[in-house]
C-alpha cells in the first residue's frame, strides 16, 4: 500500500487540477452583433417634383448673390431631353416654370417666356434657345441671364441639370442638378404609358 500523502501535496495536486481546468477553452457566448447604423442625410430629400424644383432654385439663388445682383433679370427657357435637344416634354416645360416661380419668389426679376413672340418657339414643345440666338436675346429683352435645363430618363429616377447662364459671355454661374423618382405623375408628365 502506497503512503499517504502529505496534506500540503494534496492541495496542491487539487489547486493544479481546477486551474488545469480553468484555462481549458470554455465555451464563449457569439459575440455582439451590432445593428446597421447608417449616416443620416445632411439635407432631407424633397418627396415631390415642386420641392425638388423649388430646392434646386435654392441652391442656385445661394450661387448667384455671390455674383450677381437679384434685379437683373432672367429668361426661363423650357428644358429638353438631353438624348435629343429638339425634344421636350410636359416635365420639362413645368421644371422650368417651377423653378422660374421660386427665382420669382427669391427677389430675381424673371422674364414671362409666353409673350415674347420672336423668341423659337414650337408648338407643343415650349420654348427653346440656340446658342446663336442669346445675344439677340439679350439685346432684345434685355435679360442679362438664361434659366435652362435638360433632363434624363432613367430606368426609375429623371435625371435633371439645371444652369443659369450669363448671356454677355455665356458664363454658366448656377448649376444644380437633382433626380425625380420615375412615379405615375412623371411617367404622364413624360408622355409615356403608365
Amino acid at each position: 500500500m502506497r503512503p499517504p500523502l502529505p496534506a500540503v501535496a494534496t492541495l496542491l495536486l487539487i489547486g493544479g487540477a481546477a486551474v488545469a481546468s480553468g484555462c481549458a477553452p470554455a465555451q464563449r457566448p457569439p459575440p455582439e452583433t451590432l445593428p446597421l447604423v447608417s449616416q443620416p442625410m445632411t439635407q432631407p430629400l424633397p418627396q415631390d417634383m415642386t420641392e425638388s424644383a423649388y430646392a434646386a432654385a435654392d441652391a442656385m439663388v445661394n450661387e448667384l448673390d455671390e455674383r450677381m445682383m437679384p434685379q437683373q433679370s432672367i429668361l426661363p427657357v423650357t428644358f429638353v431631353n438631353l438624348d435629343n435637344l429638339d425634344e421636350t416634354s410636359s416635365l420639362g416645360r413645368l421644371i422650368a416654370r417651377q423653378m422660374a416661380s421660386r427665382f420669382t419668389q427669391r427677389g430675381y426679376s424673371v422674364m414671362e417666356v409666353k409673350v415674347r413672340k420672336d423668341l423659337l418657339i414650337r408648338k407643343d414643345q415650349g420654348e427653346f434657345v440656340l446658342s446663336r440666338e442669346m445675344e439677340k436675346i439679350g439685346q432684345e429683352y434685355k435679360a442679362k441671364m438664361l434659366l435652362v435645363g435638360h433632363y434624363t430618363v432613367a430606368q426609375n429616377r429623371v435625371y435633371v441639370n439645371a444652369q443659369v447662364i450669363r448671356l454677355k459671355d455665356k458664363m454658366a454661374l448656377a448649376s444644380r442638378d437633382f433626380t425625380l423618382n420615375l412615379g405615375s405623375d412623371v411617367r404622364r408628365l413624360l408622355g409615356q404609358p403608365l
